[in-house]
């Protein structure tokens, strides 16, 4: 970790800020970026867009450094990354520090997994919990990746292709009941909390209540939030607007490009895919009718690479983690704060999710099995 050049003053010493350019140097150039948007849905001015699954300073750089510390892979001279201050991070989120190596929990569940040709199996359960919680208003809107209406649509550059996912938003139940939950790419996913902001509030300023936002994606994303709140500016505008968040265990993120080469390499367009289907080990890729299987690791070309350098295999830093384990019927939940088990307990109480008899000594098992057996 570089030092920070300090001035003194009267009112105080003057630590010099870290910006773009530094961003650009230590994460996007060393391929560390998980696109996960954060950068741009802070950007006071708007001038940072993703171009070619890469953010760039397209705009005018007021070097606020914002972009710099909402960003997860970063650190800086109070913060020395999630896996170094592990102890003080998790007490700081959740008031409690783990006990296990798939990190803090307070119960953990297996639930049924619902039928739901338009999701996977956990973003499922994820699906039924997030309507529950808009129902019950313990948030004014859900913000995923997945495959919606973009809420960049009127406002940035709409996804390339059919499936890339986009970021999307969901104000009432129904709305997130139509919507496919099946994301094969990153998402940008905070780019979700920016248009609740600019569509829902057009605008944050003292005296409003800012929305209310629950957000769910990839493990690595949600650690964005966190980062934003351990930063000296804490990113008040955004990180103030989410107050719940969903995750899923582990599993591939891939880039488009990549993606559409290396299935174009094995004779399936990605254009013509007509759905798919993860499996522990692989995806089932439906092309014309027919079913075609692809491990994981003939793709693991097109892993969008700044996901191989966080290593998170169950969303320790979400208020619900959900996700599946070889040999096990169901979908396990991990809940992790007490918002989190507040609103499970509720769901299972009114058999929003249906939660089964399991094996609870094989469960904590297979979960530490995802980290090489703990």
């Amino acid at each position: 970790m570089s030092q920070l050049k300090t001035w003194p003053t009267s009112y105080g010493p003057i630590v010099q800020r870290k910006i773009y350019a530094n961003l650009f140097t230590e994460i996007i150039r060393q391929n560390k970026c998980i696109l996960c948007a954060a950068c741009m849905a802070v950007c006071p001015t708007n001038a940072i867009v993703i171009l070619g699954e890469t953010p760039r300073l397209t705009g005018v750089c007021i070097k606020c450094g914002y972009c710099y510390y909402a960003c997860p892979s970063t650190t800086d001279e109070t913060f020395s990354g999630f896996s170094e201050e592990l102890e003080r991070v998790e007490d700081r989120i959740f008031g409690v520090g783990r006990k296990e190596v798939f990190g803090v929990y307070r119960d953990i569940y297996v639930v049924e997994a619902p039928e739901d040709k338009e999701a996977t199996p956990e973003e499922a359960v994820i699906r039924r919990l997030m309507m529950y919680g808009l129902e019950r208003r313990y948030f004014d809107v859900v913000g995923f990746p997945g495959y919606g209406e973009p809420v960049t649509k009127y406002l940035l550059m709409p996804p390339r292709g059919r499936w890339e996912a986009a970021a999307c938003i969901a104000t009432k139940p129904e709305e997130l009941r139509s919507v496919r939950l099946k994301p094969l790419t990153p998402g940008l996913t905070y780019n979700a909390a920016r248009g609740a902001l600019e569509e829902l509030v057009s605008g944050f300023f003292q005296g409003v209540d800012p929305v209310r936002v629950a957000l769910f994606g990839p493990p690595q994303h949600i650690r964005s939030v966190w980062r934003m709140r351990f930063s000296w500016s804490e990113h008040r505008k955004l990180s103030r607007t989410i107050v719940f968040t969903a995750s899923y265990f582990y599993r591939p993120v891939y880039s488009y490009k990549d993606l559409r080469a290396i299935l174009s390499g094995k004779g399936i367009n990605i254009d013509q895919v007509e759905d798919w289907i993860f499996h522990l080990d692989g995806i089932e890729f439906i092309v014309g009718g027919k079913s075609i299987k692809v491990g994981f690791d003939e793709l693991d070309g097109a892993v969008y690479k700044g996901f191989k350098t966080i290593n998170d295999p169950t969303g320790e830093f979400a208020d619900v983690s959900v996700g599946r384990l070889k040999g096990l019927d169901g979908v396990v939940v991990i809940t992790r704060s007490e918002e989190g088990q507040r609103l499970l307990e509720e769901a299972v109480d009114k058999d929003i999710v249906r939660a089964i008899e399991f094996d609870r000594d094989a469960v904590l098992e297979g979960l530490r099995s995802l980290y090489g057996g703990g």
